[in-house]
């Protein structure tokens, strides 16, 4: 996600928005801030819409808005990095669907994610809960004990935060903190004319999770289910992967982690680099039992790929000349990275092509959309 990252919701003539931990209530008519006018914005051209008049007044900032993190110079060897993601109520989940365990660790999971993919580690956290009237003590304790899960495994050190009431829905608001050596931090900007385009580990899952989550009647055997639900409700950030990028002596041009769908989140690279990319169906990595439940339903896997989001698997660009070392890593610490396209010349335009070998233009709004 964006720094900022903004959550909004709206309470008759009341709109709240999330910022890093603390929340503002903007009182509002229906008529100067209607909802239907910021879905027209989308979430970047009001990131954008606020953010235009702010500037940045310290030496030390490294890359403000406009990435996974922003980050600043700690120190003449190490970059800090910042980062927030709200998940809120029958927004990003249904309290019906998922235990406050499985919530707890993937709003942190989810933070986790847009460190690594700046090449980052974590080590910190703020936590901001809007907690409505249903909301019970010992939901908050199954809620902290899958966060606490999830810090232990990643080291990672609960730092404050603070706790408000939410009128009508729950709500939990992560900010975290990492940091990187100053000459590996991994961008979305830097992507070049020929750059090999990489993703690490299968697309698709979660996607296929969350329809299978909402009821969806499909074939799909127990091993399967249980399989592509645990991708959806417990994503598991790749810092291992990112680590090995960080500690490879192949150059990294260009990063993110793939949130909002594959398709999407290539349009920010390809914007932030000024260049295009072109993917091949027929290399899109997936999982057996993604593979098997699209077989066995006649569904074509190519949307879930493409646009279902929330797979948060790394996605990257480098030059030709580093990809042998590249897999030699890969297959040394037994972790998937796959080939999937290549990055061109063509501004902002992302194409595919094709098993059938059709040439078809992706355009940016296929993706996950918060308004």
């Amino acid at each position: 996600m964006l720094i900022p990252s903004l959550a909004i919701f709206s309470n008759r003539n009341r709109l709240a928005i999330i910022y890093a931990s603390d929340t503002i209530g903007i009182k509002t008519n229906r008529s100067s801030l209607a909802m239907t006018k910021i879905k027209d914005l989308g979430e970047f051209g009001l990131i954008d819409r606020l953010s235009k008049n702010f500037k940045h007044h310290y030496s030390n900032t490294v890359l403000p808005l406009g990435d996974d993190c922003a980050a600043y110079s700690a120190s003449p060897s190490k970059n800090q990095l910042v980062s927030t993601d709200a998940l809120v109520e029958n927004i990003h989940f249904k309290l019906s669907t998922i235990s406050a365990e499985q919530l707890g660790k993937k709003s942190i999971a989810v933070n986790i994610s847009d460190i690594v993919a700046m090449g980052g580690t974590p080590t910190r956290i703020l936590i901001t809960l809007g907690i409505s009237k249903k909301i019970s003590s010992s939901f908050l304790d199954q809620l902290y004990k899958g966060i606490h899960k999830t810090c232990e495994l990643y080291d990672i050190e609960l730092f404050g935060g603070d706790t408000v009431s939410s009128p009508n829905c729950f709500f939990i608001n992560v900010t975290i903190i990492g940091e990187t050596k100053s000459g590996k931090l991994f961008t979305r900007k830097g992507a070049k004319k020929g750059d090999l385009i990489f993703t690490t580990g299968t697309l698709g899952d979660s996607s296929l999770g969350l329809n299978i989550q909402s009821g969806k009647k499909w074939k799909c055997s127990a091993k399967s289910k249980k399989y592509l639900l645990k991708k959806h409700l417990t994503p598991i950030p790749r810092l291992k992967e990112s680590q090995l990028l960080v500690r490879s002596t192949c150059k990294i041009n260009s990063m993110i982690d793939i949130s909002d769908g594959l398709v999407q989140d290539l349009h920010h690279i390809c914007k932030q680099s000024g260049t295009g990319a072109l993917i091949y169906e027929e290399k899109l990595p997936q999982s057996p039992a993604f593979s098997k439940v699209c077989s066995d339903n006649n569904l074509n896997p190519a949307p879930f790929i493409l646009n279902g989001g929330e797979d948060y698997e790394l996605l990257f660009t480098l030059p030709a000349d580093g990809v042998k070392n590249l897999y030699r890593q890969f297959k040394k610490a037994e972790a998937l990275v796959t080939h999937i396209g290549e990055i061109t010349e063509s501004s902002n335009k992302v194409s595919l092509i094709k098993k059938n070998g059709k040439r078809i233009i992706l355009p940016q709004s296929s993706g996950f959309n918060h308004f």
